[in-house]
């Protein structure tokens, strides 16, 4: 048999909710990474968030996933925003030649990086300042779709939104085994 490479589909014209739906009743858990995929890929060619948003929040409130989970597919969604951001966000663009700048300094490649141990304190800033500019891009996306209460908890206190990403990832996949 011969195997056929894989297309993208962005020709999926039902609602985000009717897709987590879907998503939710799919037993494969790699057709489940490559629906999520898609998904992304959506995102970050310019889809809303808004509507995904909402969509994982109706699951939880159906109690179809936990309240955690919820938060793990609104990070998902998030991800877009830092992507549109580093390649659309004139201040994200300006940090990534300014640690473009100080990783050629240092002998690195464009595909390199340090760990933030290893890392000097000029590329330190920089990296905290590009971490400022995606909190600041998610928020405002957040509250621009009505998430005020999620955009308050990633201001407030990035940790436990964190946490809640984490704990949900944990309770829609299982065991962290490199999922999702």
């Amino acid at each position: 048999m011969v195997r056929r490479p894989r297309i993208l589909r962005f020709d999926d014209k039902r609602t985000p909710l009717a897709r987590l739906e879907s998503l939710l009743r799919e037993p494969s858990k790699d057709r489940s990474r490559r629906i999520i995929g898609r998904i992304r890929e959506e995102l970050e060619r310019g889809r809303q968030v808004g509507p995904w948003i909402a969509a994982a929040r109706t699951l939880a409130a159906r109690g179809d996933i936990s309240a955690d989970a919820a938060y793990y597919f609104f990070e998902i969604f998030l991800e877009c925003i830092t992507a549109n951001g580093a390649r659309n966000d004139p201040e994200m663009l300006r940090l990534y030649d300014e640690i473009d700048k100080v990783k050629r300094a240092h002998g690195l490649t464009e595909d390199e990086d340090w760990l933030i141990a290893d890392a000097p304190a000029e590329w330190l800033v920089l990296n905290a300042a590009w971490d400022r500019r995606d909190a600041e891009l998610r928020a405002a996306t957040l509250r621009e779709v009505g998430q005020d209460d999620l955009a308050d908890l990633l201001e407030r206190d990035p940790d436990e939104f964190g946490r809640r990403v984490d704990a949900g990832h944990l309770d829609y996949w299982g065991a962290r085994d490199g999922e999702g």
